[in-house]
């Protein structure tokens, strides 16, 4: 990571560069020859001219001796030893010899300034602000103690001693003149190539910055740098053109956020989350260009602080957009049909296997459908393959509308393709239907004509199907194979038709379809017809008759209402059947209150759950009373415990507005639901049905008797009537009626369900 700058003061360029002592040697050998030959001198004039006064020597015998050191400490090669103490050395001799030789206190002087420049260039600005500074305090003391005459009188004028000390000064000064002129001119040299040395580097660094920002926008990689103590980012030119942001950007990490498509925000967000806490950061996510949407990717690595805490994070954008749509491309190339667009054979056995493992797991069925369009080859044949391969993507669109979202629809090539149901359910029966359903959905489909260019055609499939998982573990292509195989025999049985693989399945569906087939039928011819079953009193007084549908089959004769209800209720059939049943029953509860004998009776009528749920139930049977002219007294509906499992209070609403006009009610087969007793004591009832299932077992089982004799005395207790189904033996109606007092008895016991006029002369004859 960068290292901070040192703002610390640094020495001259020579200080600790032993290459550089060269002129620094020839300036201090200068100066201590000079020294000695001016100590000497010194020395010299006053044994001559001055002997009584030895204590004068003191001065330039120092200086001598300061040179001396000095050249010792040259001569060792310790430069920096040598200028510190030539300096302090001599300006503590020039001193003493003010202080004691008092003739040469002004010329002695001179040297200060000398000193202090030497000072300044050969050890620092702060030596010679120290030497200023002592120098001004030594000046003022020897002014003060002049003044005051504590310093020896002045020697004798001596001109020869006085031009000595001035020539010593002097060539001092020339030749701290000359070496500081010298060294000027070399640094002078020394800043200009340093000058050119910085242009010529600075020509480098913006080449390289040019170079890199080239190489960044050919290869669509841009660099950024956040800086998470500042929250400051900068954005190189390239990152600056993926992010669509014109001028330099300095901001928090809202300026990345800025563009990135919104769907794409909080996985990055997340992915920077856990960068930070010591997670590669390898992220691809999209942006927001206009109308156009592009692909990202960013890496990036942190730079942590002492601390080990991350400080800076260095990043790189790249704009792999490209790359994006060449994987796309590629995986279309190797996964999608080219002509349909729909997935090609290696996409669905992919999807087969997964649908086929959910299907080992959890034992949910799922259906192959596989089609084959008839006569196609003629059709290339006569109008060219430009106009089948019309035709082939008119089939693939019309596939795609017969199906759900999770299902896939495949071509293999040629005029095949597969539809594939998944999650049909745990039932096989079911499963095997509803795979029946989405085959007569697409038959029709394909059956309509198609617009070829100029020309109508029509084209007709023939479809396999076979169904797989429920627990069973085979092979991935054995689907396949069966529904390729029952693909041939709807071929075989004359094309435009469906089949499946398993005879006994198809038996069923087929007997189911064709059921429904006669049921719509029988509606629209009137063979649907009404049986009566007798309701009675314990005692066996005759009260009324619950109105029970069969069908009068042309060829197999009279069918039993549980061959067909519960395919009325699957197909919606169960509205136009209910709705017939009513009509009927009402009329017939009209007729008979013009006949004496059975003006009395009741008519109980079974309603659906999903017919008592329409929104206009209570208007249907209002109007249907008005009609027929029934007296709504006489009218019982039966409803089952099944309808109270959503919208209690929808029926409450039902049940009570139909009451106010007289209609009755009962809660058929009571017992074998499970959530009618939370409701019980709501619900506007008159009666309550106990199923057949406990009545059968009344003789011998304890249990039975308890659960029928606790649901007689609960209706009781709510002031409901109690009516037993399937009573078929004298002990039974015993039980019931004389041992605990249920109130009405239905069974074999007393009658079957019979056709209109039996059930009259059944009465008449009571």
């Amino acid at each position: 990571m960068p290292v901070p700058p040192d703002t610390s003061r640094k020495a001259p360029a020579d200080w600790d560069d032993p290459a550089a002592w060269g002129p620094t040697k020839t300036f201090l050998y200068l100066t201590l020859t000079a020294l000695l030959v001016g100590a000497a001198l010194v020395a010299l004039a006053l044994l001559i001219f001055a002997p009584q006064r030895p204590e004068r020597l003191l001065g330039p015998g120092l200086v001598a001796a300061v040179a001396l050191v000095g050249a010792g400490l040259v001569q060792a090669g310790r430069i920096v030893s040598a200028r510190w103490f030539l300096a302090s050395g001599v300006w503590a001799a020039f001193t003493l010899v003010a202080t004691f030789t008092g003739g040469v206190r002004a010329p002695v002087a001179l040297g200060y300034p000398l000193l202090i420049i030497m000072c300044g260039w050969q050890i620092g600005d702060r030596a010679a602000l120290l030497a200023a500074g002592a120098t001004v305090l030594a000046v003022i003391g020897l002014a003060m103690a002049e003044m005051n005459q504590w310093l020896p009188g002045a020697p004798l004028y001596l001109p020869a001693m006085h031009a000595s000390v001035l020539m010593v000064v002097c060539f001092l000064g020339a030749a701290m003149v000359v070496l500081l002129v010298k060294a000027y001119r070399n640094k002078l040299r020394q800043l200009h190539r340093s000058r050119e040395d910085l242009r010529r580097h600075s020509g480098e660094v913006e080449s390289s910055r040019a170079t890199l920002q080239r190489a960044q926008s050919v290869a669509r990689v841009g660099s950024w740098t956040f800086d998470l103590i500042t929250n400051q980012l900068e954005l190189s030119d390239e990152t600056r053109r993926i992010f669509d942001i014109p001028e330099v950007r300095q901001g928090d990490m809202a300026a990345y956020l800025k563009r990135v498509y919104e769907g794409d925000r909080e996985p990055l967000q997340a992915a920077w989350a856990a960068a930070l806490r010591g997670a590669d950061f390898d992220h691809e996510h999209r942006i927001v260009d206009g109308a156009q949407v592009r692909w990202i990717r960013q890496k990036a690595e942190f730079e942590a602080g002492p601390d080990g805490a991350p400080i800076r994070v260095l990043g790189i954008a790249q704009d792999i957009t490209e790359r994006k749509q060449a994987d796309e491309r590629i995986a279309e190339l190797a996964f999608y049909d080219q002509l349909s667009g729909l997935p090609n054979r290696t996409l669905l056995l992919d999807r087969l296997k997964q649908v086929m493992a959910a299907g080992e797991r959890d034992a949910s069925y799922s259906a192959l459908l596989f089609l084959d369009l008839d006569n196609f080859k003629t059709l290339n044949d006569t109008l060219g393959h430009d106009m089948g391969d019309l035709l082939l993507q008119q089939v693939a669109n019309r596939l795609m509308g017969c199906v759900r979202a999770g299902d896939t629809v495949a071509r293999l090539g040629g005029d095949e393709f597969v539809v594939m149901l998944a999650g049909l359910g745990t039932g096989e029966a079911p499963a095997a239907m509803a795979a029946e359903t989405v085959g007569e959905k697409i038959l029709g489909a394909l059956n309509q004509p198609y617009q070829i260019g100029s020309h109508d055609h029509r084209s007709t499939p023939s479809i396999g199907i076979t169904l797989f998982g429920g627990g069973r573990v085979e092979p991935i292509e054995e689907p396949l194979k069966r529904a390729d195989l029952a693909m041939y025999q709807s071929k075989a049985a004359g094309r435009n038709t469906l089949r499946f693989f398993d005879p006994k399945m198809q038996a069923t569906v087929s007997d189911r379809a064709a059921l429904e087939t006669g049921l719509r039928a029988a509606l629209v011819r009137e063979e649907l017809v009404l049986h009566f079953q007798p309701l009675v009193t314990g005692a066996g007084a005759l009260t009324g008759a619950e109105a029970l549908v069969r069908w009068q089959h042309p060829e197999r004769g009279l069918v039993s209402p549980c061959e067909f209800i519960s395919l009325a209720e699957d197909t919606g059939l169960i509205l136009p059947l209910g709705r017939w049943v009513m009509e009927r029953a009402c009329t017939q509860l009209t007729l008979w209150a013009a006949q004496p004998a059975l003006t009395h009776l009741t008519m109980a009528v079974n309603v659906s759950a999903r017919q008592f749920r329409q929104p206009d139930f209570v208007e249907q049977v209002l109007a249907v009373i008005a009609r027929s002219g029934a007296d709504p007294r006489r009218l019982q509906l039966e409803l089952t415990e099944s309808l109270l499992v959503t919208n209690v209070e929808d029926i409450i609403a039902k049940m009570t507005a139909l009451q106010a006009h007289g209609v009755g009610f009962a809660l058929d087969d009571f017992g074998t639901g499970y959530s009618s007793l939370s409701y019980l004591g709501r619900l506007p009832l008159d009666q309550l049905k106990i199923d057949r299932s406990f009545v059968m077992g009344i003789e011998t089982n304890p249990h039975a008797v308890a659960i029928c004799a606790a649901t007689i005395s609960l209706a009781h207790s709510l002031g409901l009537k109690v009516v037993a189904e399937g009573v078929e033996t004298a002990a039974q109606r015993d039980l019931l009626h004389l041992g605990h007092g249920c109130n009405y008895l239905q069974g074999y016991l007393f009658s079957r369900p019979l056709p209109l006029e039996q059930f009259e002369a059944f009465v008449q004859s009571r």
